[in-house]
C-alpha cells in the first residue's frame, strides 16, 4: 500500500503544485502483472537496482498513485508493460492493452518488442490500438551492458514502426551512455533513416550525470524529431544543460513509476550517481542518519523538484513546465485537443 507521509504534503503543497499545470500526461510508466516465464534469480535483481525495487504495478495500483501523488490534477499516461528477460513478454502486453481500453485510465500504450519477433506483430500491434514500440537491452538474446541498439531493436521492426509514425522509447545500453560513440551513432541514424519514428529517449539518453550530459547531448541539436524523457531523472545540472542547449520543448515528463515511488535522494559525482534510501533493499548498505531519512520524500518528488530548480536557473517558468509535463507529449501523440 502506497504511503503518503506529512513530509510528503509539504512537499507537494509548498514546492510542487504552485508549479503543477491542470493535467500530466506521463508518457515512460509501467504497468505489470509480473508474470515471469521463470523466477528472477537474487543475482539478476542484485545485478540491477531497479528489479529490487518494483515490478510490478497493477493498473488499478497506478490509478491510485496518481491520485495521491498528484490530488487535483488529472493526469494521462503511455504505458507499457514489463520489459526483463524473465517476464512472459506477450501476458505483459495484453495486459496493457486491456489498459488503455479501459477510458479509466486515460492511456495510451506501447508494444513491449523481442528481438525476434516478426514484424508483423508490430503492425497488427497498431491496428489493436497501441501507438508504438518499446524495445530493451534486456530481451536482446545475448543481453549484456555494452550491446548494440540494433540487437535489440531490427531494422525491420524500425521499418514497421516508420510505415506507422509510431512512438519509440528507446533506452541506450553501453556504460557510456548517451556519450558513446556508438551510441550516438546508432541513435542518429534511427532518426535520419526512419524520420517519420517519433523517437524518445528514455532517461534523458540515461545522461544522469552533467560529464556524460556535456558529452552526448550537443550531438542532437540538429535532429528536433528526436525526445527526450526525463523519467527517474534527479539531476538539476542535467537538466538546466538540457534546456539551453535543446530547449524545454523536446522534453517529456516520465515518472517511471512504480520505481520513483522509492523515497530517498540522489547524489552525482563525476560521471556516477549514488542512490540514497531508507528501505531495506539488498544494495542500500551506505545509509544517511535518521534524521536525514526522515526528510525523504518520493523519488518522483525529487525528480520534479530538480526539474523546477533547473527552469528557474534558466530564466524559464510555469509555461515551459506545463509544455514539460503536458503538451508535448500530448502533441506527440495528438491528443492536445481531444484529451483521450
Amino acid at each position: 500500500m502506497l504511503e503518503y507521509r506529512p513530509v510528503d504534503e509539504t512537499v507537494y503543497r509548498s514546492e510542487l503544485l504552485p508549479w503543477l499545470p491542470p493535467r500530466i500526461l506521463d508518457a515512460h510508466v509501467h504497468v505489470s502483472l509480473a508474470q515471469c516465464r521463470v523466477p528472477i534469480s537474487p543475482e539478476r535483481i542484485k545485478a540491477n537496482w531497479a528489479m529490487e525495487v518494483g515490478v510490478r504495478q497493477s493498473w488499478e495500483e497506478l490509478r491510485t498513485a496518481y491520485a495521491t501523488l498528484f490530488p487535483g490534477v488529472e493526469v494521462f499516461c503511455l504505458a507499457f508493460g514489463g520489459v526483463f528477460q524473465e517476464l512472459d513478454i506477450s501476458a505483459e502486453n495484453g495486459y496493457v492493452l486491456q489498459g488503455i481500453k479501459d477510458a479509466a485510465n486515460r492511456a495510451r500504450g506501447l508494444f513491449v518488442t523481442r528481438p525476434g519477433d516478426n514484424a508483423k506483430l508490430i503492425h497488427e500491434a497498431f491496428e489493436r490500438g497501441f501507438s508504438g514500440i518499446k524495445p530493451y537491452p534486456d530481451l536482446a538474446p545475448d543481453s549484456q551492458a555494452d550491446c548494440s541498439v540494433f540487437e535489440f531493436l531490427p531494422r525491420e521492426h524500425l521499418d514497421a514502426l516508420n510505415e506507422h509514425r509510431g512512438i519509440l522509447t528507446l533506452h541506450l545500453s553501453r556504460p557510456g551512455r548517451i556519450a558513446d560513440p556508438d551510441n550516438i551513432r546508432e541513435a542518429l541514424e534511427v532518426a535520419d533513416t526512419w524520420p517519420d519514428i517519433r523517437l524518445v529517449l528514455a532517461h534523458v539518453g540515461r545522461a544522469f550525470c552533467l560529464p556524460t550530459a556535456l558529452k552526448g547531448l550537443p550531438h542532437f541539436t540538429g535532429r528536433p524529431n528526436v525526445r527526450f524523457d526525463c523519467s527517474a531523472h534527479l539531476n538539476p545540472d542535467v537538466f538546466a544543460y538540457f534546456l539551453e542547449t535543446l530547449g524545454p520543448e523536446r522534453l517529456l515528463f516520465g515518472s517511471d513509476l512504480p520505481i520513483t515511488l522509492m523515497r530517498g535522494v540522489r547524489e552525482h559525482a563525476g560521471e556516477r550517481y549514488i542512490n540514497y534510501t531508507d528501505a531495506p533493499y539488498s544494495w542500500n548498505t551506505d545509509r544517511k542518519s535518521p534524521e536525514e531519512e526522515a526528510r525523504y520524500t518520493f523519488f518522483l518528488y525529487e525528480e520534479l523538484r530538480a526539474l523546477i530548480s533547473a527552469l528557474g536557473r534558466v530564466g524559464m517558468g510555469k509555461a515551459e513546465m506545463e509544455a514539460i509535463l503536458y503538451s508535448n507529449a500530448a502533441r506527440m501523440l495528438g491528443i492536445e485537443d481531444d484529451n483521450d
